[in-house]
């Protein structure tokens, strides 16, 4: 019989989508043991890209979170 999986492909796959979305790695830590996920720089969509680009809610999110930063550092 083989063991249990530390951690699901559901909950791999969700992290996997936070890391990708927002450029980041993510962890979690079950039992003692770290594991990460980190997304594929490479595939990263530019820092300039305009709101019409994008092609998931995280993205706008993300530029949207950026935008409002950068209006509050002008004021």
């Amino acid at each position: 019989m083989t063991k249990k999986a530390l951690i699901s492909e559901a909950e791999l796959t969700r992290m996997a989508k936070v890391a990708k979305s927002q450029g980041v790695t993510v962890w979690i830590e079950i039992d003692g043991k770290r594991i990460g996920v980190s997304p594929d720089i490479q595939q990263l969509p530019p820092a300039e890209m305009q709101p019409e680009e994008f092609t998931s809610l995280e993205q706008w999110l993300a530029w949207r979170d950026k935008e409002r930063a950068r209006e509050s550092a002008r004021s």
